[in-house]
């Protein structure tokens, strides 16, 4: 039979170290307000593109916030995991695509998009509806995003 203390310090033991694996589930506003949906201003975008950013609850924030982003280029959907910090950095991951053949100017404009996206490093939102992605690549730039 097991003796009360034992059983008592076991769940005094449980009890502290469950506590332990919690997390802050608050998001920074600045990070908060890239939630929505985002479309592409650049001047040399005649097509429709978006960039919608979920906040991802089944991973919450700790030093690096995550978002489920996903959106519509010029021919293709897309979906991605992307990962952004309080001092303006940010990551994309899993970049996935449908793939649905267009013409090959949309194919083009596309693949270049993606290979932006793929190597976003830092985010700055010059206004609450206006956000431009730093990246870099072969032809570092940045990509400029309107919120709708």
């Amino acid at each position: 039979m097991l003796n009360y203390r034992v059983i008592s310090l076991a769940l005094l033991l449980f009890a502290l170290f469950a506590g332990c694996g919690k997390r802050n589930r608050e998001v920074a506003p600045a990070l908060a307000n890239l939630i929505g949906t985002w479309q592409l201003a650049d001047s040399d975008s005649s097509y429709a593109v978006t960039l919608e950013f979920a906040y991802d609850d089944r991973n919450p924030p700790i030093d690096i916030t995550p978002f489920l982003a996903s959106g519509k280029s010029s021919v293709n959907q897309y979906s991605a995991r992307m990962f952004a910090t309080i001092d303006g950095t940010m990551q994309i991951n899993e970049l996935a695509n449908t793939e649905i053949a267009g013409t090959s100017a949309a194919m083009q404009f596309e693949a270049n998009y993606f290979a932006k996206l793929r190597s976003v490093v830092r985010f700055e939102e010059t206004s609450s509806n206006e956000l431009r992605l730093f990246h870099g690549g072969s032809t570092p730039g940045s990509l400029l995003f309107k919120k709708k």
